[in-house]
């Protein structure tokens, strides 16, 4: 009897061992950037990265998969186990917008991932080169009005954001603007100072920083208000371009099926790290508007922007 005891406690225990196994992470963690090196949200992956592997207490290390406009990572990760060992850093447009406008990506925001936490919000920035003549965006619509090759504009990836002011300047001004798309704001942004563009769309932490560095000139910015940190550029909509009073953000998301526990400790482990007084400093260094949300509130945001895209999405 005593035997039987001991078998019955002895299983009932590895199970709840077994148990306890599954709701833990893989090691190592891997967060997949889906952009090149260089731009914001690599930056933020690790800057993040190494807290989250301390507050995790598990390895965690960044992968860049960049291409096809963050399709390449983002379908990487959709691809893999929902265990606990990938993760994806990217801009809501990534996982949202790109499969709205290429059905062939194969995959959906809300069918195939989970949001397990926002880290930060961004406008965007429309800039020329300091070497052209517009000092402001009306000048610029002139000068395509007189050269309509100048109507070819830089963008760190397709559709979204950049697509939608390229469409307010043309339905505004009648003029023609034609996106071509980068592999990220690191590819665009030499091109864009080098006057290979004559005008490019970007993040506002870039936009800021070249900016800041007498790089180019930022003649508006996307959103409902102006930037604190650009408080003499105007909006497009107080310009009279209207249809771009939005934003952007950055979050990780995991393959759908993630089980609730982990999301939870992530998520849990990621809004402990954004209260670092040292990260807050970092966030706010790299322009972006610190943004942190728990489960609820990350499910509820990748909602709303699937809804506004849907809404937004070119008829045929």
């Amino acid at each position: 009897m005593q035997t039987l005891r001991t078998l019955f406690f002895g299983a009932i225990l590895a199970a709840l061992a077994a148990s306890a196994a599954a709701q833990d992470f893989k090691n190592p963690i891997k967060i997949v950037v889906p952009f090149a090196p260089g731009g914001a949200t690599d930056a933020l992956a690790r800057l993040l990265g190494p807290r989250l592997s301390k507050a995790l207490s598990q390895t965690v290390v960044i992968e860049n998969k960049p291409g096809a406009s963050g399709q390449i990572g983002t379908a990487f990760v959709k691809a893999a186990a929902p265990d606990g060992a990938t993760f994806l850093l990217a801009l809501d447009h990534s996982v949202v917008v790109v499969p709205i406008l290429t059905p062939s990506a194969g995959y959906d925001a809300m069918r195939d991932f989970v949001a397990v936490g926002q880290v930060a919000r961004f406008q965007w920035t429309f800039a020329v080169p300091l070497s052209g003549s517009a000092r402001t965006l009306p000048e610029f619509v002139d000068a395509v009005r007189n050269n309509p090759q100048l109507g070819n504009y830089g963008v760190p990836l397709i559709g979204g954001v950049p697509d939608i002011i390229g469409a307010a300047i043309s339905r505004k001004a009648g003029v023609r603007m034609e996106a071509i798309a980068f592999g990220g704001s690191a590819q665009m942004m030499p091109q864009l100072i080098g006057g290979q563009l004559a005008s490019g769309v970007t993040g506002e932490p870039e936009g800021v920083t070249m900016s800041r560095g007498g790089k180019v000139r930022i003649l508006a910015i996307s959103g409902g208000k102006r930037s604190a940190l650009l408080p003499g550029v105007p909006t497009f909509e107080e310009l009279g371009f209207s249809g771009v009073n939005v934003s952007s953000f950055n979050a990780f998301f995991a393959p759908k099926g993630l089980p609730t526990p982990l999301a939870e400790k992530f998520n849990a482990a990621l809004r402990s790290v954004l209260k670092d007084p040292e990260v807050q400093a970092r966030v706010q260094d790299m322009s972006l508007e610190l943004a942190p949300t728990d489960l609820e509130q990350s499910a509820a945001e990748l909602a709303k922007s699937y809804q506004f895209w849907h809404a937004a999405k070119p008829t045929p």
